[in-house]
């Protein structure tokens, strides 16, 4: 609701006020909105209106549940029609019009005070200001595309669009886009006496003459910044990256017409993508995924919450050091345990180089001396009988992960959780070598860790709900996003994974070009095809895993499969990967190129592959592996798949994960693409029963949502 306030003096304020902690706009609020404007400037008694919150934020945007059931672009339209009128009404009423900003404002919370004469925020340091649709597949779709550009400038505003970039109060002033600051006690009185200072307000872009700063679209250097950005856009993700398209129409096609048309384009675009499956797919995930999972939804409701002062790390390789520094980040003291001393001394050395890498690039939030008074190098098992949490990272060496269970658990209280960070070992088994097996369980963190949010939570047959509950609640203080998995051969992740690695080895034996195999890929959205991924995970270590994740044989993600005796040719013919200069490609001073010797190695077996056969198979093998492990128990809903699949592995966001790949495609399309892929391909492409049954009966994962 909107709650309206007599400021005096003829001043009216609407302030919002939702239900829930956050100010989030939908239909009916967007026409309370122009409701309320219309009868504000019919009434002559009423010189100025101030617009502002009842919350400690502003409007942190649209709600993005009404926006994913909107069935078409008409639909989506009626939603934000209301808002569009309201806002130029703001601007062309003839009263002043004052957005008093008490903190954050996001897309639509930040359209509406771009519309308003005057920005008044509080001073508030967590206050952030930015448009982040982009990273949701969407776009703004009131106005920002138009007035942010016409405010600061095209080149100013394109990250603010582009990237989801969300600025400082400080940055936002510096930007322009905030006028004044001022104290939190005086926000609403300081936008009234403006209002009243400016009874003729009016915009920028309304007045005679006017012109937006920086370069005009059809400008030289207009012309060479657009060049560069839709080369940009066309890179990496390739025609996936739908909203920046958009955006970049909006920018070049709007700023050469009035703000009117400008809006009119951009509307259009808005309605395109905020009714598509590609932003549907990101907001299902990225959203309400994302933020099930860090809501801790999933946690234990019996223990109480607990905290960790105290953690402790043993093994000081890249896992290791990497998790004692988000630790020491998030204000935990750390013991870090070596082989040795100096051993631990180097790991710590290690981190005061990447922090001081970090810091000198804006990025830490604190000194790297600071970092580092909190993280103590050690040898000694017995400095850390005093830790509160216990986090092993050694080598994925069952022998050697089982020996510092079974010292950790010795030295610290009986119970204090210990957590093995392996990505494929069964923590059943190496619980068994900790006294009181219920407190261990595993902790998969993705490398860098301190910059991918994604930890697999994995729950052994043993492991009671206090060490579930406190290992979230680490997980929360860390900042990270957890997916809870079952224990399992390779839990979710690593397993789903390796079909991704296993079926780029098995077209390489049937002489499939690397180069086709990662175009495939890469042009289905994937940061990097699966030819280079193995190169830069190096064929000996691919062997490794490909022979841990073997399990007794008889798993069908094994019918047919050529990959271990593909990779013992490679190796045999002394093909080790891109850190050795050599593996399926050669690496030299002109770059890579194909080894010449591949086909020689793999001759193609049949007819030649088109690049769309190629890229079934890719993808069929993820999401079959995944409901297969839906089936075993591993993973508890579709969801928490799809997030650790965008977040753990770089799954093309917009196609929402492995299982929303399926309904994208739908479930009887992809049964008979499967049944096609196995005649020609092997039995480990045959559909599960659960997608025959769900077929028969018509349903899909996520149901709630509309199918196109």
């Amino acid at each position: 609701m909107i709650r309206q306030q007599d400021l005096g003096d003829g001043v009216a304020a609407l302030l919002y006020a939702c239900d829930g902690a956050l100010n989030t706009l939908d239909a009916s609020l967007n026409r309370e909105l122009g409701e309320r404007i219309d009868a504000l400037l019919a009434d002559d008694g009423v010189k100025g209106i101030v617009i502002g919150s009842d919350k400690p934020d502003f409007i942190a945007g649209g709600d993005l549940k009404e926006l994913q059931a909107a069935p078409d672009p008409a639909s989506v339209v009626a939603i934000v029609a209301p808002f569009l009128a309201a806002l130029r009404k703001i601007e062309k009423g003839g009263k002043p019009v004052v957005a008093a900003l008490p903190g954050t404002a996001l897309g639509g919370g930040l359209e509406l005070a771009l519309a308003c004469h005057q920005r008044i925020a509080a001073d508030n340091a967590s206050a952030r200001f930015g448009f982040p649709e982009a990273t949701l597949g969407l776009m703004p779709g009131a106005g920002g595309t138009q007035r942010l550009p016409r405010l600061i400038g095209i080149a100013a505003a394109a990250p603010m669009l582009l990237d989801g970039t969300r600025l400082s109060l400080a940055d936002a002033v510096t930007r322009k886009l905030i006028d004044q600051v001022v104290a939190p006690a005086d926000l609403l009185e300081t936008a009234k006496q403006w209002a009243l200072a400016n009874p003729g307000a009016t915009q920028p872009w309304d007045r005679k003459g006017f012109a937006a700063p920086g370069f005009a679209v059809q400008s030289a250097a207009g012309r060479q910044f657009f060049a560069g950005a839709w080369a940009r856009a066309s890179r990496g993700a390739g025609a996936s990256n739908l909203a920046a398209r958009a955006i970049l129409e909006c920018l070049q096609q709007g700023m050469e017409r009035s703000l009117e048309a400008g809006i009119v384009i951009e509307t259009r675009q808005f309605a395109r993508l905020a009714a598509g499956n590609d932003a549907k797919n990101k907001i299902r995930t990225l959203f309400n995924g994302v933020n099930r999972a860090r809501s801790m939804t999933m946690r234990p409701s019996g223990p109480p919450p607990s905290t960790v002062g105290h953690l402790a790390v043993i093994g000081g390789g890249v896992m290791g050091r990497g998790i004692a520094h988000v630790a020491a980040l998030a204000g935990l003291q750390v013991t870090l345990l070596d082989l040795s001393d100096e051993a631990a001394r180097k790991s710590r050395d290690e981190i005061a180089r990447n922090a001081t890498r970090e810091h000198e690039k804006g990025r830490l939030r604190m000194t790297p001396q600071a970092l580092l008074s909190r993280i103590e190098p050690t040898a000694d098992y017995a400095r850390i009988a005093q830790a509160d949490f216990v986090l092993e990272a050694v080598f994925e060496r069952a022998d050697v992960k089982q020996a510092v269970l079974e010292r950790a658990a010795a030295v610290v209280g009986r119970d204090v959780p210990i957590a093995s960070n392996t990505s494929t070992m069964p923590i059943t088994g190496l619980a068994g070598y900790a006294t009181m097996p219920e407190r261990v369980i595993g902790l998969h963190f993705f490398s860098p860790v301190d910059r991918m949010p994604l930890v697999e939570v994995i729950r052994a047959r043993q492991t009671s709900d206090a060490t579930l509950a406190r290992a979230l609640d680490l997980m929360k203080q860390l900042g990270k996003t957890p997916v809870v998995v079952n224990d399992g051969l390779g839990f979710f992740t690593s397993r789903i994974v390796t079909t991704y690695s296993s079926e780029t080895l098995n077209l390489i034996g049937e002489g499939v070009p690397p180069q086709l195999i990662d175009n495939a890929a890469v042009n289905a959205g994937f940061a990097i095809g699966g030819a280079a991924l193995a190169e830069l995970t190096t064929m000996p270590l691919l062997a490794d895993i490909l022979k841990s994740m073997r399990g007794d044989g008889q798993r069908i993600a094994n019918a047919g499969n050529r990959a271990e005796p593909t990779l013992a040719a490679l190796l045999a013919l002394g093909r080790i990967g891109k850190a050795a200069g050599k593996g399926l490609y050669d690496y030299g001073p002109e770059g890579r190129a194909v080894w010449p010797g591949l086909a020689l190695a793999f001759p193609p077996a049949g007819d030649p592959l088109d690049e769309e056969t190629v890229r079934q198979r890719l993808f069929a093998v993820q999401s079959l592996e995944a409901v297969r492990a839906l089936d075993d128990g591993i993973l508890g809903q579709a969801l928490d798949g799809d997030v650790a699949a965008v977040l753990g592995w770089g799954y093309p966001v917009h196609l929402g994960g492995v299982f929303g790949y399926i309904d994208r495609v739908g479930v009887p399309a992809f049964i008979a693409q499967c049944e096609s892929l196995a005649a020609r391909f092997g039995a480990r492409f045959d559909p599960p029963r659960r997608l025959r049954d769900m077929a028969a009966a018509g349903q899909t994962f996520y149901p709630d949502e509309a199918t196109r």
